[in-house]
C-alpha cells in the first residue's frame, strides 16, 4: 500500500514537501524552504521522516524556492538520487539555488556585523553545485520511471515558467500533485493543462477562500500615477522568477496607453531577474510571445534601465524624482530591495508598491498590515510611505481558477489541501466538497495516509 506524509507546506504556505512510499522505496514531490516567520523557519531543523540517503529521488514542479530551497540542504545530508523536472525549470533552478546560497552567505555576515545571531546558513554553494549535477530534465507530456513502480508525467500548471502538476503512476492508481497552480488567461504563460482521471489530488490552496481583483493593470496604473503625483521614489519588491517579468510587462502596457507614465524611469535592480529573462528567451516555447512592438529594452518598457553591479544599484539612491524601482525579494525578507526600502520608508512622498502573497512575519506582511515602525539593518525606521498592496497580479490560482480546473477532473478524486494558511486550505476542501461532491480535507503536517 502506497502511503503519502506531508512533511511541508501542510498548514503553512512554504515549506513544500511530501514523502511517498511505495514497495518500501521513498520520494519526495517538491523540497523547498520554509520562509516566514521564527516559529515557520526553525521547521527548517526538523529532522526528515527517512534519513536523507535513502530517498530516491525528487521530482520537482516548480522553481521557486518554497519548492526546490531545501535540496542542497538534502544533497549536504546524503541525498544521492536523481532530481526530476522540466527544462525550464532546470535553468531556473540554477539561478534560484546560486542565489539562496550566496544570500544565507549574506545574512550570515550581516549577523556578524551587528554582533546579533544570524539565520542559520544551511548550505553553500558547493552544495548547489552537486545538487544541480543529479538534475534529470523532462519535458511535458513525458511517461518517465521515477523509483521502482512509479511512473510520472508532466503536465503545464501556468504558475511560472516551467511550472508543471505531476500526474504519478502507482499500484494502478493515479496521484495529481498540484505544485502551485497558476491562473486562466494570463498574458505570458498558457493556460493549466486539464486534470484528466485522478484518485487523489494534493492541491496548493494559497488562495483557497479568495477571488482576485478583476482589474489588476487599473489598479497597478492607479499606484503609479499617485506615486507620480506625490513626487517620490517608488519602490516594487518582486519575486525574480516571474512576478518580475510579469510586472515588466504590466508597466510597458500602462505606458502605451498613458500618457503620463510613458517617461516614467523604471529601474530593474536584480542581477537575478536578468539570468531569469535570459531563460525567457532560451525557452520561447514554454511560454506566449513576449508583446514589445519590437523595443529594444525588456517587454518593451519605456526610459528602462538594468543595475548589475552594486554600485549602479547604491546609484540609484542618488536619482531625483519620481521614478519606479523593481528589485527583488518579492516579500522584502533579503536581497537588494531592502537597502531601497530602508532608503525610503521614513520618506512620505515615496511609495512602497507590493504585488504579491505575504507570508506571516515577513517584512512585507508587517508593512501592509499597518506597522507604523519597522527594524531594518540596525535601525528602528518609522513608517512615512505610502504602503500599496496590489493582490490581483499574484501568480497563484483563485477560487474561480481552482473551480475551472478541477472541472477538467474526469473523476471523483480525494482532494489534499495543501501550501496554504489554515483558513485556506480549510476553504478549499470546503469548497470542492459542496461543488464537486468530492472528499476532501486539509493537509496536517507530519501526518501519513493511506493512497
Amino acid at each position: 500500500m502506497a502511503e503519502l506524509t506531508f512533511v511541508g507546506a501542510a498548514g503553512t504556505v512554504t515549506g513544500s514537501k511530501h514523502l511517498l512510499t511505495v514497495g518500501g522505496h521513498y520520494l519526495f514531490v517538491d523540497c523547498g524552504l520554509f520562509q516566514g516567520e521564527r516559529a515557520v523557519t526553525a521547521l527548517n531543523d526538523a529532522p526528515l521522516p527517512v534519513e536523507a540517503d535513502d530517498i530516491e529521488a525528487v521530482v520537482v514542479t516548480h522553481g521557486h524556492l518554497d519548492h526546490i530551497g531545501y535540496l542542497p540542504k538534502l544533497v549536504r545530508d546524503g541525498f544521492s538520487g536523481a532530481i526530476y523536472c522540466t527544462p525550464p525549470t532546470q535553468a531556473l533552478m540554477q539561478i534560484v539555488l546560486e542565489d539562496a546560497a550566496q544570500l544565507q552567505e549574506e545574512m550570515a555576515r550581516r549577523g556578524l556585523e551587528h554582533e546579533r545571531t544570524a539565520p542559520p546558513s544551511y548550505y553553500n554553494e558547493g552544495d548547489v553545485q552537486r545538487t544541480l549535477r543529479l538534475v534529470r530534465p523532462v519535458s511535458l507530456g513525458t511517461n518517465f520511471e521515477v523509483i521502482p513502480g512509479v511512473r510520472t508525467t508532466y503536465h503545464n500548471a501556468a504558475h511560472v515558467l516551467g511550472s508543471a502538476f505531476a500526474a504519478l503512476e502507482l499500484e494502478g492508481k493515479r496521484v495529481i500533485f498540484s505544485g502551485d497552480l497558476g491562473r486562466y488567461g494570463r498574458a505570458l504563460l498558457y493556460d493549466p493543462d486539464p486534470i484528466g482521471t485522478a484518485d487523489a489530488i494534493v492541491c496548493e490552496s494559497t488562495y483557497g477562500d479568495t477571488v482576485h481583483p478583476p482589474d489588476a493593470l487599473a489598479s497597478l496604473k492607479a499606484a503609479l500615477l499617485d506615486g507620480v503625483e506625490r513626487g517620490g521614489v517608488m519602490v516594487m519588491p518582486a519575486f525574480a522568477v516571474e512576478r518580475t517579468q510579469d510586472m515588466l510587462l504590466a508597466v510597458a502596457a500602462i505606458q502605451r496607453d498613458e500618457p503620463r507614465l510613458k517617461s516614467l524611469p523604471v529601474h530593474l535592480d536584480s542581477p537575478m531577474a536578468e539570468k531569469v529573462d535570459d531563460v525567457f528567451k532560451k525557452f520561447p516555447e514554454a511560454h506566449k510571445p513576449i508583446p514589445n512592438d519590437g523595443a529594444a529594452t525588456p517587454f518593451g518598457v519605456n526610459d528602462f534601465s538594468l543595475a548589475v553591479t552594486t554600485d549602479e544599484s547604491k546609484a540609484l539612491n542618488r536619482l531625483k524624482g519620481a521614478h519606479l524601482i523593481i528589485s527583488a525579494s518579492g516579500m522584502a525578507t533579503g536581497g537588494r530591495v531592502l537597502h531601497h526600502i530602508h532608503n525610503h520608508l521614513a520618506d512620505e512622498k515615496s511609495t512602497i508598491i507590493f504585488v504579491g502573497y505575504e507570508t506571516c512575519g515577513t517584512l512585507s506582511y508587517i508593512l501592509t498590515h499597518g506597522a507604523k515602525t519597522v527594524r531594518l539593518f540596525g535601525d528602528t525606521l518609522p513608517v512615512r510611505a505610502k504602503i500599496v498592496n496590489l493582490s490581483g497580479f499574484s501568480g497563484h490560482a483563485d477560487r474561480n481558477d481552482f473551480a475551472r480546473w478541477f472541472s477538467t477532473c474526469t473523476a471523483k478524486p480525494h482532494l489534499y489541501a495543501v501550501h496554504g494558511e489554515p483558513n485556506s486550505a480549510a476553504a478549499l476542501a470546503s469548497f470542492v466538497k459542496s461543488q464537486f461532491g468530492w472528499s476532501a480535507e486539509p493537509a496536517k503536517r507530519g501526518v501519513t495516509v493511506q493512497l
